[in-house]
């Protein structure tokens, strides 16, 4: 293939690059590679699908939408990343596939070709038969085995689909530690699919890791902008990643200052001795001779300075959640200092709060400008309280294609807008049906919705959300109405309470308890009122029904079946399906046997009506009910 072959015969390649970095030190990377893609690109069909990682740089977006054949997209401000390469990685092939790529080349930002007939050579190897090319991992053994990387991996869009693989999440489930992409290495070997690996040519080298060309096609410098840099096989800690990073900056220095002479170094061509005494200095101290020299330059760089206190702070934050013993260790020396402190006599006034608050367009968190789309919630949960909505919600959104809602709220519920609570029985105008729509955006391949539990027995909620978002998908999470109702009544009092009772004499704050939490408690727990309106505005195709019950026992299942529901890919598994959500100790005793019979008695009919609009509940799950389900 050459550069006058017409475009229209050859398959549309898409080159996918992710953007990152903090500064803008850090945009001459990109800079660097595109420019490297325009002057050395022969084939004669590809187009650049580019994430942008570096927010509010408006210089250098403005350079981006400036390039030719490229294609812009961002990330949201307000969106953590699942993972800042992989999930990005991913929507840029939707949009790629989607628009009829054919082949897909991976290429990272502080990598770049060194040859004009870099992409041809890599579509000609698939044309042949390899199922991937590129650049060959070998360095990273024997902690990951050989596999082709995603600083520059070529692939063709069937292989993809027909082994449906993904970028954002390995669904192989592969147990052995892997890198980013490693897994399409993994399904080409167990289907016995040729792979071209482009291996490391440097005929010099200032370091085992970085600084590589590949194949005569590809330079990576590795790591360019990252923080740290650690590698797989190094030991961990601050010692490796502090002498990589000056290994690495000094070099790039040398890149962009003198970039045709430190390429012909690499390439082992006959350079001027001033650089080739510099380099060898360099390889020197990659060899970590820790002498008194090496320490000093340690300690000059400023990087074990900078980081040392983050690392640490890192590093009990992440001990306490991994440990409760940590984690409660770390709530009781809090405690025990604030005891020791010397008491100063202040007029204590309680302050009350609104439990929810209404949102406007001032409350929502910019769109990104990039390949978002603002559009009315793809789903929404609207309960029950008390369910496991804040668990399940938790572990719905680890899943990398869906993203959250825009309301940015001071003290923002973050699963919940309660938007419709604001209007009660009062009717809604088009504006404040769009203020809700425009409350959710997210890129193609995602979604985005929210989980308001109060919406599923709040008075006329359920006919404004149909008026709102009547394509929406509806989650209902449904638990034994009794033990919902007394963690309910418990939660209002323990929460809400707190704001409240502090103003409040001891007979009020007993009426307060017993009428109004009360009620309020129990209302939630009349799932048959709440399921037969919600059948009059939604269908049950739009409308997914889980049981607590059966989700703590079977969390995998449970979990793939809601992926399923909403559209997502179900072979997601969070990282833990048992990280407790929300829970707190019991102030009110728990009803006894006889308590329990005397409110299953007052909920039996209810449980009956509920169980005949959504026969797949479970009343055996539901211990107290067990007798219905034989009539």
């Amino acid at each position: 293939m050459n550069a006058e072959t017409d475009a229209t015969h050859v398959g549309r390649a898409a080159i996918l690059i992710v953007n990152g970095g903090e500064t803008p030190k850090d945009d001459r990377w990109i800079r660097l590679c595109l420019d490297r893609i325009a002057r050395y690109t022969d084939y004669p069909n590809y187009h650049i699908y580019l994430w942008n990682n570096r927010l509010g740089a408006p210089e250098l977006e403005a350079w981006l939408l400036g390039q030719p054949q490229l294609t812009l997209l961002s990330a949201a401000a307000y969106e953590r990343l699942h993972h800042p390469h992989r999930t990005p990685l991913q929507r840029l092939y939707h949009l790629a596939r989607e628009e009829g790529a054919k082949y897909v080349v991976t290429l990272d930002s502080d990598a770049h070709p060194i040859r004009s007939d870099w992409l041809s050579f890599l579509v000609g190897r698939l044309n042949e038969g390899a199922a991937l090319a590129g650049v060959w991992r070998d360095e990273m053994v024997p902690a990951i085995r050989p596999h082709v990387h995603p600083s520059c991996l070529c692939t063709t869009v069937d292989f993809i689909e027909r082994y449906q693989l993904r970028f954002d999440f390995d669904n192989t489930h592969s147990q052995e530690r892997t890198d980013t992409l490693a897994h399409f290495t993994w399904v080409a070997e167990a289907q016995g699919l040729p792979i071209h690996p482009l291996r490391r040519s440097n005929q010099r080298s200032f370091h085992y890791w970085m600084g590589g060309i590949y194949g005569d096609l590809i330079y990576h410098h590795v790591a360019a902008s990252r923080e740290r840099v650690v590698f797989h096989n190094s030991p961990k800690g601050f010692v490796q990643s502090d002498q990589h990073r000056q290994l690495r900056d000094e070099t790039a220095e040398l890149l962009f200052s003198q970039y045709d002479v430190y390429i012909e170094w690499l390439q082992g061509r006959a350079v001027e001795s001033t650089f080739e005494q510099k380099m060898r200095q360099l390889m020197e101290r990659a060899e970590d001779t820790r002498n008194l020299a090496w320490w000093l330059r340690r300690v000059r760089s400023g990087h074990l300075r900078a980081g040392l206190w983050q690392r640490i702070r890192a590093y009990v934050a992440a001990a306490s959640k991994k440990h409760v013993l940590i984690a409660r260790a770390m709530h009781w020396m809090r405690k025990l200092l604030h005891f020791v402190r010397p008491k100063r006599k202040v007029a204590v006034t309680f302050q009350l709060k609104p439990m929810v608050q209404s949102f406007g367009p001032q409350h929502l968190h910019p769109v990104a400008v990039h390949g978002w789309q603002v559009r009315p919630p793809d789903f929404v949960g609207i309960g029950a309280p008390k369910c496991g909505t804040s668990w399940w919600y938790v572990l719905m959104t680890d899943h990398p294609q869906i993203v959250p809602h825009r309301v940015n709220l001071t003290h923002p519920i973050h699963k919940e807008t309660q938007y419709f609570l604001h209007f009660q029985y009062h009717s809604m105008n088009t504006e404040a049906l769009d203020i809700y729509r425009n409350a959710f955006s997210a890129p193609l391949g995602t979604i985005c919705g929210e989980f308001s539990v109060q919406y599923f027995l709040y008075p006329t909620l359920l006919e404004q959300l149909a008026t709102a978002a009547p394509e929406t998908k509806i989650l209902v999470v449904l638990r034994n109405p009794i033990d919902r109702f007394i963690s309910h009544w418990n939660h209002l009092i323990t929460k809400r309470g707190k704001h409240l009772f502090g103003t409040l004499n001891q007979q009020q704050r007993y009426h307060y308890k017993t009428v109004s939490l009360y009620t309020e408690a129990m209302l939630h727990s009349f799932y048959g009122i709440g399921l037969s309106r919600l059948f009059e505005y939604f269908s049950h195709e739009q409308v997914l029904v889980l049981q607590f019950e059966q989700m703590v026992q079977s969390p995998e299942t449970e979990l793939a079946r809601t992926y399923r529901f909403l559209g997502v890919d179900d072979r997601f598994h969070p990282k833990t399906y048992h990280q407790p959500v929300n829970q707190g100790c019991y102030l009110i005793p728990k009803p006894d046997a006889d308590e329990r019979a005397r409110l299953a008695a007052y909920l039996k009919a209810d449980v009956q009506r509920a169980a005949a609009l959504c026969p797949e509940i479970d009343l055996s799950l539901w211990s107290d009910f067990i007798e219905i389900k034989g009539k």
